[in-house]
């Protein structure tokens, strides 16, 4: 009974899903929103069970212990974060928010310096070529986003000629990219709903003692 209960519940949030197909409504709305409701919840659940309450045992266990002096600037930070809520004193939180955004581009940056850049440059042997490639595609996808210029008489800043010929090849780097991103996406969506609709009838049809090929 509660499977059967379970399997009917999963099968109208589909529906519910994808009903975005014949436009934006209230039904897709209310799936998004138990979506983002249930992940939400997941997520702060297990914050404190796996993260939270083992920090607070450590801490009360041994409160001087120099491993766990190491986690009072995060903590610090944590607290500083959930000023954002109390108007008079959100400013504090903005050294919180520094910290992740500024924390988090240099562990970008040297991620992509380290594992994409340096890798495709000194790739070699039989890859050589295709590291070359990607590797000259890469530095047109970053030059994409250079907007340095200069001013002509009328105060407008103008790249040069050079520039806009390499942005263009960025362009369109990215432009192949978002459509394979796209094409796979896609795949992967016809994929999920083939994939529903043969649980669902074969669900059916095991109740009524039938079977799929």
């Amino acid at each position: 009974m509660n499977e059967t209960v379970a399997v009917v519940i999963g099968f109208i949030l589909t529906l519910l899903i994808y009903s975005y197909l014949v436009g934006d409504n209230p039904l897709y709305r209310l799936a998004v929103h138990l979506l983002v409701g249930v992940s939400a919840a997941y997520a702060a659940v297990v914050a404190v069970r796996e993260l939270i309450w083992p920090l607070l045992q450590r801490l009360s266990a041994d409160p001087t212990a120099p491993d766990n002096l190491l986690w009072l600037a995060p903590v610090i930070l944590a607290l500083l974060l959930l000023l954002s809520w109390i108007r008079p004193v959100a400013w504090l939180s903005n050294s919180s928010v520094g910290a992740l955004v500024g924390v988090g581009a240099a562990v970008a940056l040297v991620g992509a310096i380290t594992g994409t850049l340096v890798p495709q440059a000194i790739g070699g042997g039989e890859n050589a070529a295709i590291a070359g490639i990607v590797a000259v595609l890469t530095v047109l996808t970053l030059l994409y986003f250079q907007f340095t210029g200069r001013q002509n008489a009328d105060g407008v800043v103008v790249l040069p000629g050079w520039q806009r010929l390499l942005a263009g090849g960025g362009r369109l780097v990215l432009t192949i990219a978002f459509a394979a991103l796209f094409a796979g996406l896609l795949t992967t969506s016809l994929g999920l709903l083939v994939e529903r609709v043969r649980f669902y009838l074969s669900w059916a049809l095991d109740l009524t003692g039938g079977s799929l090929p």
